[in-house]
């Protein structure tokens, strides 16, 4: 005959969500979602089975955890050309947290060297933009929002930083920038504003949604850890040509010594040469090179080349050169392309000394 006690046995403990609660994602539970949880317990008293005895229910709700990460999209410094405009860098937003959000963005001119890059002048005109069309490419006109609007948790949107190119730049100079990208909240029309955290002090509230920022340090300056905002870097490198031009002169003839170490006296002959030499990292196209005919001598004609080749004398400008005396009285060339890397172009002509 068993004792008069109780025999207890648990058989189990069961978790109880309200109907439609949401499912996790990679970036956790739906903030909000309420998580009920009761227990029971099963017994018997003389091995006689008794009613099962439950627990009072505990609930909380899930808060708001708030993580967010950018990342530069951009595998290398992007290469622009002075005085191009609407060059971008561009970005992805990542709404790592668990509640739709918004995003305010900025762009911050920074220091430094990334990329092999480094950093010696701003762009003109800076902005930030969304690519409105998932395209990755920024499409004036068509990518206008400056904030993102309503960021589901696990989706990222891509960002451009779009400035103009001052024209005064040289090869191989650098502009850093950062995108900074600060959560705000979602939910409703326009940009939320920018969200405070309830975590440190604040002790937790089971049915309140408390906000907890969960973020890591960013690149840009000031931007900590755990500060509801995220930053990446990425920079503009100029890459273009490099001209220098020399000209060199050298007499050729006079009429008393002929070729015979000649004398500039009038009457003689001079040949200029002039060579454009381009360094620099991009080609250099419709290269225009004008000379003007010097005072106190002629132009001797036909004597025009380039590259050693003959050119043909007219009076108007075309596609490898003339000798055109409408213009001043110049000798105007084009050269459709000086490449880069150290290629060059060689303009040869003649005057005599009056």
């Amino acid at each position: 005959m068993f004792p008069r006690r109780a025999l207890f046995t648990i058989l189990a403990a069961l978790a109880v969500w309200p109907a439609g609660a949401p499912a996790a994602m990679a970036a956790g539970t739906a903030s909000g979602s309420q998580i009920d949880n009761y227990a029971t317990v099963d017994y018997q008293v003389n091995s006689i089975a008794q009613t099962t005895v439950s627990s009072d229910t505990a609930s909380f709700v899930v808060d708001n955890k708030i993580d967010v990460t950018v990342t530069t999209l951009d595998g290398s410094a992007v290469s622009v050309v002075p005085g191009s405009s609407d060059r971008y860098l561009s970005f992805s937003v990542t709404n790592d947290g668990n509640t739709v959000q918004d995003f305010s963005l900025s762009a911050a001119a920074t220091t430094g060297t990334v990329f092999g890059v480094t950093d010696n002048f701003d762009a003109d005109s800076v902005a930030v933009f969304v690519d409105a069309n998932g395209n990755g490419s920024y499409d004036p006109g068509t990518d206008t929002a400056t904030f993102i609007d309503e960021l589901e948790p696990d989706s990222t949107a891509t960002v451009f930083i779009v400035g103009d190119i001052p024209l005064a730049r040289v090869n191989g100079d650098g502009a850093l920038y950062d995108l900074v990208a600060q959560t705000a909240a979602g939910g409703a029309a326009g940009q939320g504003a920018d969200i405070t955290s309830d975590d440190g002090a604040e002790a937790d509230s089971a049915m309140v949604v408390q906000t907890v920022f969960c973020d890591t340090t960013g690149t840009a300056t000031g931007d900590a850890a755990r500060d509801g905002k995220h930053s990446s870097r990425s920079a503009y490198e100029v890459s273009t040509a490099d001209l220098t031009v020399t000209k060199t002169s050298v007499v050729v003839s006079d009429p008393v010594n002929g070729s015979t170490n000649p004398k500039a006296v009038p009457g003689a002959t001079m040949r200029y040469t002039i060579t454009v030499t381009n360094d620099g990292d991009e080609d250099a196209s419709t290269v225009t090179i004008v000379d003007a005919i010097p005072a106190n001598t002629a132009y001797v004609d036909d004597s025009l080349e380039l590259d050693g080749g003959a050119l043909t004398d007219d009076t108007a400008a075309d596609d490898e050169g003339d000798y055109n005396l409408s213009n001043a009285g110049a000798v105007t060339v084009v050269v459709p392309t000086v490449v880069q890397g150290g290629g060059s172009a060689e303009v040869v002509f003649e005057v005599i000394i009056q």
